[in-house]
């Protein structure tokens, strides 16, 4: 239950993080840890939801470490490393959230807060699958479950890489969609047209990808076991494809943003939960 609640919070946490960006709100508490010098910041909208996101943030920061303590008990060997990294990162985590608000580092720093989220979001899944009672830790990038593991490396990849595009404030640098400044690529490649064209390109080899993995659960027996789990990354990334075009035709809506990246992030539960069905006595890890 433990391990549920807290990939659900930070699941939340990281939906949140992106309504606060879309809203313009990250600086809405111009000061850290506390918000406009109290506990209780005076009530306005973007106050409130950058308030909310250190709050969520808290319970979330909270929950993960009780989960990490418990798995640090019951895991062997190399496997402690699983929660021992999760609270580094979660300690990191603070340390830039708090620096974003009072350096007011835009850039660099935001992307790799998000990117250590995601990271953190996913150590936090892992835990909860493998509880080290029931269930020992496993890992493996080698045979089939390295084909899962790779896959959820590219939309990780593409997930990152959108965060970047937003943060540089190049999501509007190709202001049409499906085509590129009125191309299949646009004249010029240079600063936010690279980025956010880069972003594009990625997405498109995550769609072929999927429908590559899609295709072989027909073809190979072993994966045919995939076969729905399969069908139903084609239809996320469908869906993907179509609020990315939404998020360029609306120029950005803030909740237009938010369901792109949580069609992201049930790819990669997707994906991981593949990965760890390789992983499981039924599968194969060679």
């Amino acid at each position: 239950m433990l391990g549920r609640v807290t990939v659900g919070l930070f699941f939340i946490l990281l939906l949140w993080g992106n309504l606060v960006a879309g809203l313009k709100a990250g600086l809405a508490c111009p000061d850290w840890p506390l918000c406009h010098g109290k506990v209780l910041p005076p009530f306005r909208l973007d106050i409130y939801m950058e308030f909310l996101h250190r709050v969520i943030a808290g319970t979330a920061g909270v929950a993960l470490v009780v989960l990490s303590y418990r798995r640090f008990r019951h895991y062997r060997g190399g496997a402690k490393a699983v929660p021992a990294l999760a609270v580094t990162l979660l300690a990191l985590e603070i340390v830039m959230g708090g620096a974003v608000v009072l350096l007011q580092i835009p850039v660099r720093l935001t992307t790799v807060h998000f990117t250590t989220g995601l990271i953190v979001f996913l150590l936090a899944y892992y835990m909860m699958v493998f509880d080290g009672v029931r269930t020992s830790p496993s890992f493996s990038v080698r045979g089939y479950p390295g084909l899962f593991f790779g896959m959820g490396v590219l939309v990780f990849l593409l997930a990152t890489l959108g965060a970047y595009v937003r943060h540089a404030d190049a999501g509007l640098s190709l202001p049409d969609w499906p085509t590129s400044l009125g191309g299949l690529t646009p004249g010029v490649l240079a600063d936010g047209v690279l980025i956010q064209f880069s972003h594009r390109v990625v997405a498109a080899l995550v769609a072929l990808t999927v429908v590559a993995l899609w295709a072989a659960t027909r073809l190979d027996d072993h994966l045919g076991r995939h076969r729905r789990m399969a069908g139903g990354l084609v239809l996320l990334i469908l869906a993907q494809v179509a609020v990315g075009g939404a998020v360029v035709l609306t120029r950005l809506y803030f909740l237009s943003t938010a369901l792109h990246l949580a069609v992201a992030l049930a790819m990669l539960m997707m994906l991981a939960r593949m990965w760890v069905r390789e992983l499981s006595p039924g599968g194969t890890s060679s």
